[in-house]
């Protein structure tokens, strides 16, 4: 009998193989199908799923609330999917249009990895051309978003109004080609930099590191700001007096708004603030308390200014400049291409939250609940100009310093005797 301090053996099968005989083939964990097939099937297949899980949702609520009639839960199952791609849905006596970004990026990510297998089986040879690619990118792309714009344009007759049907358009355009388009490049394999200038193949990492830290920082807001008046979250969660399954239920809705929640945060950090209807706001240093919703998250919100509100604009620097370090390494030590591929660097993380919060605002309902979100006219100027400058200025400095080190001390010359 082995005791448990003899040596685990494993047994190892060798295979030789001469170099004349053909490589094994490599197996897919999916099943070879056409292309066409396997981006239709996937994509429709990621619409369905996102109505079942809403319907999974507000049915759990239902089974604790059984008088509300089936036709009114059915009722409230499409108004939910309609919300996550855009439209305003009738929810709880309220028009809702603020899209929960944590569920409708699942749905953007399932259409990715449908678009990954699609462009997986595309009979696409090695070499080609690159208006070859592109057709077959264009083709896999444009199948799973006619997919999804078909499945999701009759559930939206069967379960809206006909003017929630013109209105569901862009949404139902837009969440599948989020996740298609870089799915089918990943799919086919693409080089999208072929031809480009070598700093450019690090922008895209520069660009992710950036919003990281800004992420990072914007979640470090979040966090603290619910710590700080944990005591109001907690006095509207008693207030609403949900059972167990309506807790977990409430808990998974606010979850679903975390990216939006952090898109806001991180307008804070930036400095442009948050508008919380046409009277509230919340920027570092001023604070508008307005009237808002029962939801437990919002008791978050702060009525007074923080002593210390401006310290979080050191986010948004520290993003920049890290973004431009990851663009600058292995770079010439010139001063010029320091500054503008600095400020390119540190802007781009910029660009790329004010994209972020675009989508990230809306409504709570009307009147004093219409427009909440990020501050975009003043985030389109706090993301952009400051991180520019940071940026640059990291990659000055880090020129001149190399050219500094680069330079050879001069020799002395020993002294003339005699």
């Amino acid at each position: 009998m082995r005791t448990p301090l003899d040596p685990r053996h494993t047994p190892v099968g060798l295979t030789v193989a001469s170099p004349s005989e053909p490589a094994p083939e490599e197996h897919s964990r999916f099943p070879a199908v056409p292309w066409l097939l396997a981006a239709v099937a996937w994509t429709a297949a990621v619409a369905l799923v996102g109505w079942v899980l809403v319907g999974a949702l507000v049915s759990v609520s239902w089974l604790t609330a059984v008088h509300v009639p089936a036709a009114e839960v059915f009722g409230t199952i499409g108004q939910g999917w309609l919300v996550l791609h855009g439209v305003p849905g009738g929810l709880a006596g309220a028009t809702v249009r603020l899209v929960p970004l944590g569920a409708t990026l699942l749905l953007a990510l399932g259409c990715g990895f449908a678009a990954h297998h699609a462009a997986a089986q595309y009979d696409l040879e090695d070499g080609a051309p690159r208006s070859q690619r592109a057709i077959a990118w264009a083709s896999v792309v444009g199948a799973c978003v006619g997919a999804y714009v078909l499945v999701g344009g009759i559930l939206a007759v069967v379960v809206g109004s006909p003017g929630q049907l013109g209105q569901a358009i862009p949404g139902l355009l837009l969440v599948p080609l989020a996740g298609a388009a870089p799915g089918a490049v990943l799919g086919l394999g693409l080089d999208l930099f072929e031809g480009l200038p070598a700093w450019t193949r690090r922008l895209p990492r520069a660009i992710g590191l950036g919003v990281g830290v800004l992420a990072l920082g914007s979640l470090a807001a979040l966090v603290m700001t619910l710590v700080a008046h944990l005591d109001r979250v907690s006095d509207l969660h008693g207030a609403l007096a949900p059972d167990g399954v309506g807790a977990v239920v409430l808990t998974l809705v606010q979850v679903a708004y975390l990216p939006n929640l952090l898109a806001w945060a991180g307008a804070f950090v930036l400095g442009a603030g948050v508008t919380l209807g046409p009277e509230g706001l919340v920027a570092p240093g001023v604070v508008e308390p307005t009237v808002l919703p029962a939801i437990p998250v919002l008791g978050a919100v702060p009525s007074v200014p923080g002593v210390a509100d401006h310290a979080w604009l050191v986010v948004g620097l520290a993003a920049a400049a890290a973004s431009a370090w990851w663009l600058l390494r292995g770079s010439d030590h010139a001063w010029l291409t320091g500054l503008w591929q600095g400020a390119v660097a540190g802007v781009a993380p910029g660009l790329a939250w004010i994209v972020f919060s675009l989508f990230s605002g809306g409504d709570l309902g009307v009147e004093r609940l219409a427009g909440m979100g990020p501050r975009l006219p003043d985030l389109l100027l706090w993301a952009t100009l400051p991180l520019a400058a940071a940026g640059a200025l990291y990659g000055l400095g880090r020129a001149l310093w190399l050219s500094r080190r680069s330079t050879p001390a001069p020799v002395e010359e020993p002294a003339a005797i005699g």
